[in-house]
């Protein structure tokens, strides 16, 4: 799918709020969940309202996603969720560091990783290098794929293994930290 073409599945499934765009080969907007202040968990650190919800209305075309750092996220429609803590329950205990997955194995990744040592250490786990987590990501990334990552930060990554391909500021509600999604696309 072409960026225009994602875009245009975004707003079906959201006609009423604020326009994306695209601007220079890039997918662009701003992501204001904060007048739904419920989260699909009570779990700390939870995706915000219908966060997962506008990800997917940008690619309808998914056929095999994976999510890392899963928290609690339920999978769907044969989705796999992979988190280092055994009572989230996810799909696969794993580090992230260290995916079991077959090469090109998915094509959508999302990622919400600890954005802090602060936040690691509530979860009980390790900060981890972002820059690693996202070149071994690729490994198990089809070509053309997404990695729909949302964190406080850009992450470092390889020019060679990804294209950033879209950026969108994610706001919750006052006093909460901004956000941004950062999405690339497996270089093939």
């Amino acid at each position: 799918m072409t960026l225009h073409e994602r875009i245009d599945s975004y707003r079906q499934v959201f006609p009423k709020y604020p326009a994306m765009w695209v601007d220079k080969g890039w997918l662009m907007g701003i992501w204001v969940l904060g007048n739904m202040y419920k989260r699909q968990s009570d779990f700390y650190g939870a995706y915000p309202g219908n966060y997962l919800k506008r990800v997917y209305a940008l690619c309808p075309d998914k056929a095999s996603t994976l999510h890392v750092f899963s928290g609690t996220v339920q999978p769907q429609h044969g989705e796999i969720t992979v988190d280092c803590n055994l009572s989230l329950k996810p799909s696969v205990v794993a580090d992230v560091r260290h995916l079991p997955f077959r090469l090109n194995a998915f094509d959508t990744v999302i990622a919400d990783p600890p954005y802090s040592a602060k936040d690691a250490l509530h979860y009980r786990t390790p900060m981890i290098a972002r820059g690693p987590v996202v070149k071994h990501i690729r490994t198990v990334t089809q070509p053309g794929g997404l990695l729909f990552w949302l964190d406080t930060v850009r992450p470092m990554y390889s020019k060679l293994e990804w294209k950033q391909v879209g950026a969108v500021g994610v706001l919750v509600s006052t006093n909460t930290r901004a956000r941004c999604l950062s999405i690339f696309e497996a270089v093939k």
